[in-house]
């Protein structure tokens, strides 16, 4: 791969973006004034719309309600959110399962340590108000920890491959010569950079494109599945590359837009009623001002004559009353106005999830806890399509890259043994684990199967009571286990199938034994009142047909 790929590269992820770029800058006004703006992707903010213009922040304040919902219900920083799983074949395993439960609380102190929850802030604010949001995961060998790295929206460009997912990233960056010097090292730079640095005169930035993209098969071979590409855009001159176990840049995408690499917002959706309700807003605070200063009627004679201040005295005919001033009523009707701006915040809301998340909030009345089950569920059905998509293209690749980097830093705990695998480099690797997710939404969708499953016995309670055999038909053990996991309660408080089957067999056992004893007292009692009957002699045959 030379310099011009790179270049070209670029140029041909371009048209992609180009469709999304004045949707972003309007959307930009309306919900998320700060993001930068989408013209030459240079990190300039865009022109902030004026007051004058915009008269309701609805939308602004639905959108930062959607992003902070996502990092208090997804990403929690106060919680354990995920949990590493052995692969299928190695669930069975104590020792594996352990391993990974240790793997994922170190996981969880490594990202309290780092600037993780800062930055994928950013990354849901971008992908709430704009579709689509990216940061870098990546180890800072300086710090020896974690590093994210969030790259605004329209300052990169994204393409996928043949089944949709991102799997290119193209961004660039302005350095001075010295700045590109400290990055790349001035050995790597273009002659002509070189000079630059060594002068103190010269302070011009330079632009540099950097390509982070997929090894194609048809490519000389690489021990690296990615590779990131840094080219000078003058000069074309390759001054960095760098091998990739892992794909470092990560993009979600709220819902897909159609064969589009970017992603679709809910800001979309909402940004009619934001207009309108913005108009709405202006023609309440027309009326509003005229009520409180309405406009005065009066002869033209008393052209300059009137006071409107406090306590300005108005002196008029007293012959002619008739020609004094008098207020000029407005039949503006500010009950209707405020009801058609209640209904547009309500539909803002209701697009951008803000009901969900003021949930408990909105509760007016007191509720079982079946009912307040079933309200959160309905709301969550409508958020797990967007949930699902953050979790598998998003997090879950996240997620794995951070293990694999602690795993190659050394500061994972020991592997089992019969895990272990030896590379050719005699490096020793892992399999890479699968992602559970023990957040609020992840529990609130897997509560859904725990009341289905309820509501199914209350339905079927008399039937259960006229034939209990037809209980046979159902895995207790197995839906028991499944709901306590449902429901979010620690697994270390659910016993193992083995001591399971070990206590039953205990209380079998036992239960053998107490049955033994009682027939032991009955025979004994029955050899008693028959040698009473019998004159004190036990009669013959009773003795072998009891012990028989």
């Amino acid at each position: 791969m030379d310099g011009q790929y790179v270049i070209s590269k670029r140029d041909a992820l371009k048209h992609y973006r180009a469709p999304h770029e004045q949707l972003w800058d309007e959307v930009a006004e309306l919900s998320m004034p700060r993001k930068v703006s989408i013209a030459g992707g240079q990190g300039t903010l865009p022109p902030m719309i004026d007051s004058a213009q915009l008269h309701d922040s609805t939308l602004r304040t639905a959108s930062l309600m959607l992003a902070n919902g996502f990092c208090s219900l997804v990403t929690p920083r106060e919680e354990v959110w995920h949990n590493l799983t052995p692969p299928k074949a190695l669930r069975e395993n104590d020792s594996v399962i352990k391993f990974y439960r240790e793997c994922s609380e170190e996981i969880t102190y490594r990202l309290e340590q780092s600037n993780f929850y800062t930055e994928i802030q950013e990354v849901y604010l971008d992908r709430s108000a704009m579709g689509t949001g990216l940061d870098f995961s990546e180890w800072d060998a300086e710090n020896e920890e974690l590093n994210f790295r969030h790259l605004p929206i329209g300052t990169y460009y994204i393409g996928q491959d043949h089944r949709g997912r991102c799997d290119a990233v193209v961004y660039e960056c302005n350095y001075t010569a010295v700045q590109a010097a400290g990055e790349f090292g001035i050995e790597n730079l273009p002659e002509k950079l070189q000079r630059e640095a060594k002068d103190p005169k010269c302070n011009e930035s330079h632009v540099f494109v950097i390509c982070v993209d997929k090894v194609n098969a048809w490519e000389e071979q690489s021990p690296f599945p990615y590779k990131m590409v840094c080219a000078h855009e003058d000069s074309k001159k390759i001054v960095h590359e760098q091998g990739y176990y892992e794909m470092p840049a990560h993009v979600t995408r709220y819902l897909k837009w159609g064969n589009s690499p970017y992603g679709f917002a809910p800001t979309w959706v909402a940004l009619p009623e934001a207009h309108k309700l913005s108009f709405l807003q202006k023609q309440m605070d027309v009326l509003a001002e005229k009520a409180a200063n309405p406009p005065i009627l009066a002869p033209a004679s008393m052209e300059g004559e009137i006071g409107v201040g406090a306590l300005d005295i108005t002196y008029v005919n007293d012959l002619d009353p008739n020609r004094s001033p008098r207020e000029w009523q407005t039949a503006g009707r500010y009950d209707i106005g405020q009801d058609r701006i209640e209904q547009k915040k309500k539909a803002i809301m209701e697009i951008m999830h803000g009901d969900l998340f003021r949930l408990f909030a909105q509760i007016e009345r007191q509720m079982t806890a079946t009912e307040a089950t079933l309200r959160q569920a309905e709301k969550v059905m409508q958020f797990s399509p967007t949930f699902s998509r953050l979790t598998s293209e998003y997090l879950d690749p996240k997620l794995r890259r951070i293990f694999s980097i602690l795993w190659r830093q050394g500061v994972m705990p020991e592997a089992p043994e019969e895990i272990q695998m030896v590379t050719q480099d005699r490096s020793v690797v892992v399999p890479v684990p699968n992602i559970a997710y023990n957040n609020r939404i992840s529990l609130a969708i897997k509560a859904q199967q725990n009341t289905a499953y309820a509501e199914f016995m209350a339905m079927n309670q008399s039937t259960v009571e006229m034939n209990p055999e037809i209980l046979d038909n159902l895995d207790g053990d197995a839906h028991f286990r499944d709901s306590w996991r449902n429901a979010g309660l620690p697994e270390d408080g659910l016993r193992s199938q083995e001591e399971v089957a070990e206590t039953r067999q205990a209380r079998a056992e036992q239960q053998a034994q107490m049955q033994q004893m009682e027939q032991a007292q009955q025979a004994a009692s029955m050899l008693k009142d028959a040698s009473a009957a019998n004159g004190g002699e036990i009669p013959e045959g009773i003795g072998e047909a009891l012990q028989g």
